[in-house]
């Protein structure tokens, strides 16, 4: 799991003072930081989030309202992770997720109050029980980089659905295939 708070040693260590405020950047930090587990999930060597903020930055990968789902996918595959920025509408998720984690746009605690967007988090996989109270409601698993993210590691699917902008960068199959927990 990667955070993104930006650990203030390491921020000190990669020269991270060059962008501005580590506070700052910690909380636009959360696609790097998607993108440091994604690239770990594929076994590939991760860049500390300090040396992802300044390449992402450096690419391009920035703009005011955020990052942009094809930037991360071109650095991942910088890094030998082939991405690709393409709408997964919500009904879509579990199939995508039968082979592959993805990185997923939605509003930041997943909240079903009809905000969408703004935050990037990991999406690996689903469980195969419905949950009792729903049994077309599965769970989906998450790496959430936020603080709130650190004790929720998954939701049912209906409330990611609810602040899920229906985009995300998606990834070719894991090598040694994808099951769902």
């Amino acid at each position: 799991m990667c955070r993104q708070l930006i650990d203030p040693a390491e921020w000190d260590r990669h020269q991270g003072w060059t962008l501005g405020d580590r506070l700052e950047w910690s909380n636009r930090a959360c696609g790097m930081a998607a993108l440091r587990m994604i690239l770990l999930a594929y076994g590939k060597d991760a860049p500390t989030l300090t040396e992802l903020v300044k390449l992402g930055v450096k690419h391009g990968a920035l703009v005011e309202r955020g990052w942009l789902h094809a930037g991360i996918a071109d650095l991942a595959a910088t890094f030998g992770v082939p991405g690709q920025a393409r709408p997964v509408p919500a009904g879509n998720l579990i199939g995508v997720l039968a082979e592959a984690p993805l990185i997923g746009s939605v509003t930041e605690r997943l909240p079903d109050d009809g905000r969408r967007g703004g935050h990037l988090i990991v999406v690996h996989g689903h469980t195969t029980a419905r949950t009792p109270h729903d049994p077309d409601d599965p769970d989906v698993l998450i790496r959430d980089p936020s603080a709130w993210g650190q004790t929720c590691d998954r939701v049912p699917l209906s409330r990611l659905a609810a602040s899920y902008t229906g985009r995300a960068i998606t990834f070719p199959p894991l090598p040694g295939g994808r099951t769902a927990a």
